[in-house]
């Protein structure tokens, strides 16, 4: 048989442990050689607010990720959500109402890539660049040439409200990060996840119900892309039609420095939120102490590349073969082969 290396559970809490060192060692740093890092507005919690966004696309992303696909829209679905949740609002639907049709558009984008993958078998990273590209029409066409802005002080609480010392938007991704940990840890959807991810015909014989756990994959990117826009919208107490499309690199790119193998079947999503406060505030450090947005950019892809080698040398400090890693992971989460039917 064939060995290929799999790491071993213990392996990501190593690498979980080696972000949290890496971001205490960060925001030591720039607390003490930027001033405004740590003195900015209520402290370093209200710069959580530029990088939110990512972290809420990153959920959804790591989720479709951990089964082996990906959702290429998501920034462009989000930029349709903040330009549907404006315009309805200029139009003078209440405030509730707007934000159901906007997350409604997010959903049914995700419900649409689920089902063409998993009832077509179309490669996810086609259908996606293809509703990426129909989201972003929609986006322009429903935009118009005057985009909306200048919402009401209720819906920009969303974006730039505070709850106590804690931004709102910060506490909305918490309870979303903590939603998606339990959902994907601690359910048989989350173990689901992770095991069509390892290997789709070793999912199928033991039972699962891959089709649907796909759609449902989907459908949370959707969701998840849908409550990204409107954070942006009420952030910039406006909506252009590419507000999202730049956030979606970012957003993969703390997926895969959080673990989350990119080929699927690897991964937690807690250390993913843990690589997004890591990546989010790296960027806000470098910007305050004068660095450009360019500088930046090749500071965080050196500092992937980097992360990368690290993870890759905790994996081959440990190996089995795939037989017996997916027997493992069978008889560890509760997975029976289905009887024969008769």
């Amino acid at each position: 048989m064939t060995n290929i290396a799999l790491p071993r559970r213990y392996t990501l809490p190593a690498w979980g442990l080696t972000l949290i060192v890496a971001l205490v060692a960060e925001l030591v740093y720039f607390s003490l050689t930027t001033r405004q890092f740590a003195g900015h507005g209520t402290g370093m919690l209200v710069l959580t607010e530029q990088f939110v966004p990512i972290g809420i696309l990153a959920l959804g992303a790591g989720m479709v990720i951990l089964t082996g696909n990906i959702d290429l829209s998501a920034g462009a679905t989000a930029s349709l959500s903040a330009i549907v949740v404006g315009t309805e609002l200029r139009h003078g639907v209440g405030m509730w109402g707007a934000i159901g049709i906007a997350v409604a558009a997010g959903v049914g984008f995700g419900l649409f890539n689920g089902l063409v993958v998993a009832l077509l078998g179309i490669d996810s990273l086609l259908v996606t660049l293809a509703t990426q590209f129909i989201a972003t029409s929609l986006a322009t066409s429903i935009g118009g040439e005057s985009p909306p802005y200048g919402f009401s002080d209720m819906f920009q609480r969303i974006g730039t409200g505070l709850v106590g010392p804690i931004p709102s938007a910060l506490l909305l991704f918490l309870v979303l990060a903590a939603i998606t940990v339990i959902l994907v840890s601690r359910t048989g959807f989350g173990r689901a996840l992770t095991l069509i991810g390892y290997s789709r015909s070793a999912a199928d014989y033991s039972g699962i119900r891959t089709r649907r756990t796909l759609v449902i994959a989907f459908t949370l990117s959707g969701l998840f892309s849908g409550i990204a826009g409107l954070v942006l919208a009420a952030y910039y107490n406006s909506a252009r039609d590419d507000i999202g499309t730049t956030l979606l690199l970012p957003a993969i790119t703390c997926v895969v420095l959080g673990g989350v193998d990119i080929f699927g079947g690897k991964g937690r999503i807690a250390e993913v939120v843990v690589a997004v406060f890591f990546l989010g505030f790296l960027s806000q450090g470098l910007l305050m102490s004068g660095r450009s947005s360019l500088t930046v950019t090749m500071i965080t892809g050196i500092l992937l590349i980097v992360a990368l080698v690290v993870k890759l040398s905790l994996e081959r400090q440990s190996g089995e073969s795939l037989g017996g890693a997916l027997r493992r992971l069978l008889s560890q989460r509760g997975f029976r082969r289905p009887a024969r039917q008769r």
